[in-house]
């Protein structure tokens, strides 16, 4: 393991991919409690630096961004490095339609040389790209790709309506962050646009900074991605328990993109996703079905903030199968979506 302060400009600059497992959950950052924080930290810093003197020696101090950790991928030798994202997928990906985002406006502004040093951020070089897709510096998990692609290849200036997917967060994303820049870069009238197209395009590369966990390919990347989310309360029992199965199914050989088509996708929906009340507190309808699904399984009661381990028990001690095996529960579990309508399965549920 290796640990090191990194930049976007030493994060994304070399070729390579860094792939959302499609086992982690989809993308979930939102304008008010993340896009628009980030936003205001990158102006506030592009601000500090034109108002910094010429003359001064003294260094910029950065803004944080918090801590991301990638595995490396077993590649045959010639081939473009890939890295797995075990933490950090929202940091990453976001960094990615900002960055991309800042490159459009700063082409239609006229800030060729800005826009240049960002596009290796964002875009791999031709040369090292066998697939379509091999272009983009982060791929995200399954559900994400469509809209990712559509807005992340979008001819400038981004036509968000011909780009479609509305309400897709990705796409909204990239188009918060295109209006934000564009009415930064031309808020002082268009005698300081290339300044002020130089400051931000060099906050976003050198002026950002995040931890970066590098893991080997034989290190234990599920029991790290427990410790970082499991005790925050940041993911939800479903997603931790797709990231359990998918993660032991890939490790057992399983083809993990078959499995998820057949067994998982219809799960991540609008249906499944909301959040509806249960006693005080809401959580998402899949959480509340996979407590219910759990307590009919062990005849136990389940309290909601014990699901995940629980299921972790029974997955590994109680169901008598190994994961790649547990198809007769997969089974039961999808009979329980096709016939669950708009509100939870009717059996007791538990809080605490």
């Amino acid at each position: 393991m290796e640990t090191q302060v990194r930049t976007p400009q030493f994060v994304f600059m070399q070729p390579q991919r860094l792939i959302v497992p499609l086992f982690q959950r989809p993308y979930v950052w939102n304008e008010e409690n993340q896009w628009e924080p980030l936003w205001n930290d990158v102006a506030r810093v592009s601000e500090r630096w034109l108002k910094r003197s010429p003359q001064s020696r003294q260094p910029q101090q950065p803004h944080f961004l918090g801590a991301v950790v990638l595995q490396q991928t077993q590649n045959p030798v010639g081939l473009m490095q890939t890295w797995t994202i075990i933490d950090g997928q929202q940091r990453l990906t976001t960094l990615q339609l900002i960055l991309d985002a800042l490159h459009g406006v700063l082409l239609s502004v006229g800030a060729a040389a800005p826009a240049a040093r960002i596009e290796p951020l964002v875009t791999n070089a031709e040369p090292f790209c066998a697939r379509p897709e091999d272009r983009f510096k982060v791929w995200p998990t399954n559900r994400d790709r469509p809209a990712f692609n559509a807005v992340m290849a979008a001819k400038v200036p981004v036509d968000y309506d011909v780009v479609g997917y509305r309400g897709e967060r990705m796409v909204e994303a990239h188009r918060y962050f295109s209006e934000q820049a564009s009415r930064w870069v031309s808020c002082e009238g268009t005698e300081a646009v290339a300044q002020r197209a130089a400051a931000i395009e060099t906050v976003v590369r050198e002026l950002l900074q995040m931890v970066v966990i590098n893991l080997a390919a034989d290190e234990n990347a599920q029991e790290i991605f427990e410790t970082l989310n499991a005790r925050g309360a940041q993911l939800t029992a479903a997603d931790l328990i797709k990231n359990f199965v998918f993660q032991r199914l890939f490790e057992a050989g399983t083809d993990v993109e078959d499995a998820y088509e057949r067994n998982w996708k219809e799960f991540e929906t609008g249906f499944w996703e909301t959040e509806v009340s249960l006693g005080r507190l809401r959580y998402p309808r899949s959480s509340i079905f996979l407590n219910h699904w759990l307590i009919a399984r062990t005849g136990e009661e389940v309290v909601a903030r014990e699901v995940f381990d629980r299921f972790k028990r029974f997955a590994d001690y109680d169901s008598g199968f190994r994961i790649r095996s547990l198809k007769g529960h997969w089974t039961s579990l999808r009979a329980g979506w096709s016939g669950a309508c708009s509100c939870v399965p009717p059996l007791r549920a538990t809080v605490r």
